[in-house]
């Protein structure tokens, strides 16, 4: 094994994370912006622009704006004891929204909620499980930060979730491998870590509209964590470690297999707190894959007691990963 390499590797990644997230908002996005900071005023920190709208490789006119909204208090924020308890259980809460286009139908978006507090939590190794670190660890945009200690907040939390997912890429990687591998598999790790509705290509076609973001970070990752663990290093065009031991694989495997539980243990809130839950994930189905997917009225009534049925047929068709 060479000797770690050397260099402040942790402050060069800290700089590529706050330069892609400190990118201009897209006009559209800043739509959404005016209209959480009028609905919840000084309790919103943050709103972090993520997902399909966010990569130029993977965007789609037809897609939602995707943000997470971060605030100090639950409670004062949501202005209800319940929906405050339920962000409590399996974070976060997810609501949608819209507001009027300027050259077109209505705007609509999808935003989940989050106390800061929640956010460090789940950006850090002791995540509960892979549905925050999966989305921190891509390219995320701030769209608004109340101040300059929120803004270095949210720096923190991209830092911690890219960190917390190397090891499990490296127990998935074999001896020797690219950077691009890497990439792709620190990425494609949160499709392992829930059952969604995914396009087949959809890792392809987010890297390919962030690609230099992606190999900088990630370079820089391995770089980071080599100086810490002694794990990767480069050698030329490509890296090489040591395989990690059983108990290591092991330990991957788990956190993927409870990030799946916890993630079917989100539907009933989901279907309690986004209006038209079954028709938007109904609409995905098609937008992605051209499934147009016709729902007994029973099934549509109570699609988590009649649905596993049209649910196992998706999984055993490859569209719900």
């Amino acid at each position: 094994m060479s000797s770690p390499p050397t260099g402040d590797h942790g402050r060069d990644l800290r700089t590529a994370l706050r330069n892609g997230l400190l990118a201009p908002a897209p006009p559209e996005a800043l739509r959404f912006v005016e209209l959480f900071r009028r609905n919840h005023g000084a309790e919103l920190a943050a709103v972090v622009l993520y997902g399909s709208r966010l990569s130029a490789g993977d965007a789609t006119r037809s897609g939602l704006h995707d943000f997470f909204l971060l605030t100090d208090h639950l409670r004062r924020f949501h202005g209800d004891l319940l929906q405050a308890a339920l962000n409590l259980v399996v974070p976060p809460n997810i609501y949608y929204a819209t507001v009027a286009s300027s050259d077109g139908p209505p705007l609509r978006c999808k935003y989940s909620v989050l106390s800061l507090d929640q956010f460090r939590r789940q950006t850090s190794a002791e995540a509960d499980d892979i549905y925050h670190l999966g989305r921190f660890s891509k390219r995320v945009l701030l769209a608004y930060a109340r101040d300059a200690q929120v803004e270095a907040q949210v720096v923190d939390g991209l830092e911690r979730a890219v960190l917390a997912l190397v090891p499990h890429a490296l127990a998935r990687l074999p001896e020797t491998f690219t950077l691009d591998q890497a990439v792709g598999e620190v990425l494609g790790l949160s499709y392992l870590g829930e059952q969604r509705i995914a396009e087949p290509t959809k890792i392809d076609k987010l890297v390919s509209g962030d690609r230099d973001y992606y190999r900088e970070v990630f370079a820089l990752a391995l770089a980071h964590h080599a100086v810490r663990r002694g794990a990767p290093l480069r050698t030329g065009a490509t890296y090489r470690h040591d395989l990690p031991d059983a108990a290591s694989r092991r330990r991957t495997e788990r956190f993927l297999a409870r990030s799946r539980r916890r993630g079917v243990l989100r539907w009933p809130k989901f279907a309690l707190t986004v209006d038209d839950w079954l028709q938007i994930e109904l609409d995905k189905l098609e937008r992605n894959h051209g499934v147009r997917l016709e729902l007994t009225e029973r099934e549509r009534r109570h699609p988590l007691i009649f649905g596993w049925g049209r649910f196992l047929e998706l999984r055993r068709k490859g569209i719900i990963k």
